[in-house]
């Protein structure tokens, strides 16, 4: 069993979810959130966001499962050490040690971003894996090789639709910045921001500084299809009817990769669904792990 501390100081009661304990691994400690009883379901953030972002589904998930929610260095308020870069591949170290250190298998579920770490993970310690849910694995989580076109023209319609953006990020106005990507990403359009749950925005806006150190963040080796044919646990993509070409293809890419995959649509909704319907989310994940045999 293992023993978690209190981080200090640490304001996630700002948006109704359990105060953080804390997780030693990988020689860091990593703010993880425990709510509920049952099979754990650890939930581990996307890109611009930490463990807060599922403030608005942690409730509705630990009322059957217990609930895990991690933020990964870098990201967050805490102060993270300096002796590792930014990058997919320490995101990816990270993730596995704190599994080993649990030394529990999990149903793990990821957003964006987390889509190539966690299909990763999956590949290097299977025992500890029990199911994955990825919401529209991101482009820079897992490059795909260079030779696929249709997804290298629409990688590049989306990051002229982003420059801005970063525009605004390179030029110090990070607040700016996070709005506008969050609406370019979330396809919310000008002022779609202030739609969303202002919780939310806060976990964003307190992340802005993460947008320069993604941009340049090394980029990663391709997942292939081979690594992918080596996720074996049940695995679920989900992806919006509404979201940017470059979502759906990875979605495509990934799923037929995968020997035991599937995949859902959200009518309606693109980039953002899972603090936009989050009942939704919530409840496709906990119908998808329900159904995992024991």
């Amino acid at each position: 069993m293992l023993t978690f501390m209190p981080v200090p100081g640490h304001q996630t009661n700002i948006v109704r979810m359990p105060a953080p304990q804390h997780l030693e691994a990988a020689g860091v400690s990593f703010p993880m959130v425990v709510a509920g009883e049952g099979l754990p379901i650890l939930f581990v953030h996307g890109g611009w966001a930490d463990l807060r972002i599922w403030c608005v589904l942690w409730e509705q998930i630990s009322e059957r499962h217990t609930f895990l929610a991690i933020t990964q260095r870098h990201f967050g308020r805490e102060v993270w050490p300096s002796t590792r870069p930014y990058s997919r591949a320490v995101h990816t170290d990270d993730l596995i040690a704190v599994l080993r250190t649990m030394n529990t298998p999990v149903h793990l579920v990821g957003w964006s971003y987390a889509g190539g770490i966690l299909l990763r993970t999956a590949c290097q310690v299977p025992d500890l894996v029990r199911s994955l849910v990825i919401f529209e694995p991101s482009f820079e989580s897992e490059a795909l090789p260079k030779d696929n076109e249709k997804l290298r023209r629409a990688r590049e319609v989306f990051w002229q639709e982003l420059e801005p953006a970063y525009t605004a990020a390179r030029s110090g106005d990070l607040h700016l910045a996070m709005r506008l990507g969050v609406e370019i990403v979330f396809g919310l359009g000008r002022d779609g921001f202030e739609t969303l749950d202002p919780r939310v925005q806060g976990v964003f806006l307190d992340n802005a500084h993460t947008m320069i150190p993604d941009l340049e963040a090394p980029a990663p080796e391709p997942l292939t299809k081979a690594e992918l044919g080596m996720v074996t646990c049940p695995t679920l993509i989900c992806c919006g009817d509404h979201t940017h070409a470059q979502y759906q293809l990875m979605a495509e890419f990934m799923l037929s990769g995968l020997a035991n995959g599937s995949i859902r649509q959200f009518a309606g909704f693109g980039h953002g669904a899972p603090v936009q319907v989050p009942d939704h989310f919530a409840e496709v994940v906990l119908d998808f792990v329900d159904a995992v045999p024991a």
